[in-house]
């Protein structure tokens, strides 16, 4: 769990610098990126950014038939 969210994690970064880049590099000569197109892949980074993070703050619960058990000892 902890290597998909940091693969998550780190896959959204490395979009938002590629974003960076080509939008920096658009000035030089525009119309190459389409706005629209930066714009969904800047929402579609910070979702796989929050998610990740997410799951890095519920690594220490319980997953599966392990929560389930815990669960029922704990009553």
């Amino acid at each position: 769990m902890q290597r998909i969210a940091c693969t998550m994690i780190g896959g959204a970064l490395f979009a938002v610098c590629c974003l960076v880049a080509l939008l920096l590099g658009d000035a030089l000569s525009p119309e190459r990126l389409p706005p629209m197109l930066a714009f969904y892949a800047a929402c579609g980074a910070g979702v796989c950014l929050v998610l990740g993070l997410a799951m890095l703050e519920r690594r220490g619960v319980p997953h599966g038939a392990a929560g389930a058990v815990g669960a029922s000892d704990r009553s």
